[in-house]
C-alpha cells in the first residue's frame, strides 16, 4: 500500500513539474523578446598627421663614447647614410658610456629627435630620453654620444688577449748539417 501511495505522489510530482514547465514556455511565446538592434556607426577618429621631418634641418656632433677605435666614424657612415647632416666627430669626455646618449638644443623637433633614434637603434643601445643641450656646450644642435652596447644591449668591446710569446730557452740546440751521401759512378 505504501508503495501506491509513493507512485502517486511521485506521479502527482512529475505531472507538476510538467504543467509549470509547459506553462514558462507559453509565457515566452506570447512575450517574444523586443527585437533589439544595434547599429554602428563609423565616425572619423582624429588621427594625428605627421609632422613632416626634414632630415637635413639639424646639424649634428658625434662623440666616440665606447672606446672603441673609430666608432665615431662608424655611427657617421650609419646616419649620413640616411641623409643627416653631420657637421663633426670625435671623442666624448670619456669611454664609460654603455647606451648611446643623444642631446639637443631647445627646439630641435621631437619628430625629427625620434627618427635620429630609429636609425641608431638599428645597431646601438639607445637611452629613451633626449638629454637637453645647452648652447654654449657644442656649435652643433645635437651631439651623439656613441656607448658600448649594441641594439641588443650586448657590449661591443673586444678584449684583446696579449699572445705570450715564447721565450728563449737558455740551452742553445745544436742544428746539425746532413752530410751529402757519396754518389757511385759506373
Amino acid at each position: 500500500m505504501w508503495k501506491v501511495i509513493i507512485g502517486a505522489v511521485v506521479v502527482v510530482l512529475i505531472g507538476a513539474g510538467g504543467f509549470l514547465y509547459y506553462q514558462s514556455s507559453q509565457k515566452k511565446l506570447a512575450n517574444p523578446p523586443s527585437d533589439t538592434s544595434v547599429t554602428i556607426t563609423n565616425e572619423p577618429s582624429a588621427t594625428p598627421t605627421p609632422e613632416d621631418v626634414k632630415i637635413d634641418e639639424y646639424s649634428i656632433e658625434i662623440q666616440n663614447g665606447s672606446g672603441i677605435a673609430g666608432e665615431a666614424g662608424r655611427a657617421q657612415s650609419l646616419i649620413e647614410g640616411e641623409e643627416f647632416v653631420v657637421d663633426l666627430t670625435g671623442n666624448a669626455d670619456n669611454y664609460d658610456y654603455t647606451e648611446t646618449v643623444i642631446q639637443a638644443k631647445e627646439g630641435v623637433s621631437e619628430a625629427w629627435l625620434d627618427k635620429l633614434k630609429e636609425v641608431l637603434k638599428g645597431k646601438y643601445d639607445v637611452k629613451s630620453r633626449v638629454e637637453t643641450l645647452d648652447d654654449a656646450d657644442s656649435d652643433s644642435d645635437v651631439v651623439v654620444i656613441i656607448g658600448q652596447n649594441d641594439s641588443d644591449g650586448d657590449s661591443m668591446v673586444v678584449e684583446e688577449v696579449a699572445e705570450e710569446t715564447p721565450k728563449p730557452t737558455e740551452e742553445a740546440t745544436e742544428t746539425k748539417t746532413p752530410t751529402p751521401s757519396p754518389t757511385v759512378s759506373a
